[in-house]
């Protein structure tokens, strides 16, 4: 059974201190292969219906993410055309990154992602354990509003060794 590794809440933030208005959330479920499924949030409660599911390359995971949400969150013109023409399956919204598109291809909209402009504000939950902890060093080369949020403290129960484990501080 697959489990939430990573989440990633996409929105704006506000002018005049922190925090996110989320319009979106993107969650990484890891098991036997990554997949990042990408739902419209509402805050009201209001079912939006909207989910896509891709599966990203392992050696790219965080960018594959980025790049979700720039042809389906922030719609940028140019690399949704470039997109449209790279992907060789047309339904954007179940995509198998190793089996739709060339990696000489994802690479040129990975180049794309990191020039766009300041456009939204990303949170980013790692859980230890997690794919995309060894990745997180490339949002150095993106210009969005980000924070990233860490395991600072961890309390586990193991049932196969029936303890309890606590590592960090509060």
């Amino acid at each position: 059974m697959s489990t939430v590794t990573a989440q990633i809440l996409v929105g704006q933030g506000h002018p005049y201190h922190d925090g996110i208005n989320p319009s979106h959330r993107l969650y990484l479920l890891e098991n036997s292969r990554p997949s990042l499924v990408l739902l419209s949030e509402s805050l009201t409660g209001e079912a939006n219906g909207n989910k896509v599911i891709w599966v990203p390359t392992l050696e790219s995971t965080l960018e594959d993410a980025l790049l979700m949400i720039a042809i389906h969150v922030i719609k940028d013109p140019e690399i949704v055309r470039l997109a449209s023409l790279f992907f060789a399956n047309k339904d954007n919204n179940w995509v198998v990154m190793h089996e739709d598109i060339t990696p000489e291809n994802l690479a040129v909209l990975h180049q794309h992602c990191r020039q766009l402009e300041n456009t939204c504000k990303l949170v980013i939950t790692v859980l230890r354990g997690s794919h995309l902890e060894d990745q997180l060093k490339v949002l150095k080369e993106y210009k969005m509003d980000l924070e990233v949020c860490r395991a600072g403290f961890v309390r586990l129960y193991s049932q196969w060794l029936d303890q309890t484990r606590i590592e960090g501080e509060l």
